[in-house]
């Protein structure tokens, strides 16, 4: 059972600025030239994504701490949406992340998507 110094700490930890929309989406993921892979995202929002893609992150040699704030490019090729953004966050064990939009090649599309 959680009390409520638990629930506060989880609250006030909690980094997403924004309502989230609980989908699943498979997604193609593209950090710089040689990184490519799939993925699946559960939860979008007009300002962020949750993505998981064990083929990029997990097993790589490299540090999470690296990773954040590089640029990456995800396409959802089912809403037709390109999604320019920095990673936030990466779990390497878990091969999990989040993503900073900056930009998507369809605003209104992904703004529809977002609701």
């Amino acid at each position: 059972m959680k009390t409520d110094d638990t629930f506060f700490h989880e609250v006030e930890n909690d980094r997403r600025k924004e309502n989230r929309k609980n989908v699943t989406i498979q997604i193609l993921i593209k950090m710089g030239n040689l990184i490519n892979g799939r993925g699946i995202t559960n939860n979008i929002s007009m300002h962020g994504l949750y993505l998981k893609s064990l083929q990029i992150f997990k097993g790589n040699n490299i540090h999470s701490k690296d990773l954040a704030g590089s640029t990456v490019r995800v396409m959802i090729p089912s809403e037709h949406i390109t999604i320019n953004g920095s990673i936030a966050w990466v779990d390497l064990k878990t091969g999990e992340g989040a993503i900073n939009i900056i930009s998507t090649s369809d605003d209104n599309c992904w703004q529809k998507l977002c609701k």
